[in-house]
């Protein structure tokens, strides 16, 4: 029995083009998650500015419950997940038991850990502020939105030193 060469052209032809569309898809996802992780890690002074802003955005945010500020500072994805409203109401104990720690903008800090991108490709700032009658823990994560970095989810500790 004789092989049919049209239908060996033609099973040759499907795997070429199987193969292509593999490779273009590849390279389609490629491309497509390649700007998440090209960015680089902000120097040391940069971090300090995201963390004392982002920071002593978000005090005054608390001390006048009003997070409009804060949203419209934030990075995209941040703003169609949260509205300064769900803001109010998500940091209500930070107004209820006067946690205002306007001191970080002065005192020193210490990471708990180094920066890092993250597997989704932020920003990652962690550590803790000592003033005199306060302590404030964060956890910060900022994507980049037109190269500039953006907070994307903020998670803050703040508990009055005993006396």
């Amino acid at each position: 029995m004789l092989a049919n060469p049209t239908l060996g052209l033609f099973m040759k032809s499907i795997r070429a083009n199987l193969a292509i569309c593999f490779i273009a898809l590849f390279a389609l996802a490629f491309t497509y998650v390649l700007p998440a992780f090209a960015a680089d890690i902000p120097a040391d002074d940069d971090q300090d500015v995201l963390i004392r802003t982002t920071l002593m955005t978000f005090n005054d945010a608390n001390m006048t419950n009003n997070y409009s500020v804060f949203v419209a500072k934030a990075s995209k994805e941040f703003q169609s997940q949260f509205t300064a409203d769900k803001m109010a109401s998500a940091f209500e104990a930070f107004r209820k038991n006067e946690l205002y720690f306007e001191d970080v903008v002065t005192a020193d800090y210490d990471s708990y850990e180094k920066a890092k991108i993250d597997n989704e490709g932020a920003l990652v700032l962690a550590g803790v502020f000592k003033t005199d009658d306060m302590e404030v823990k964060y956890r910060l994560r900022f994507i980049q939105n037109n190269k500039i970095w953006k907070v994307a989810g903020i998670n803050v500790d703040a508990t009055r030193k005993k006396q």
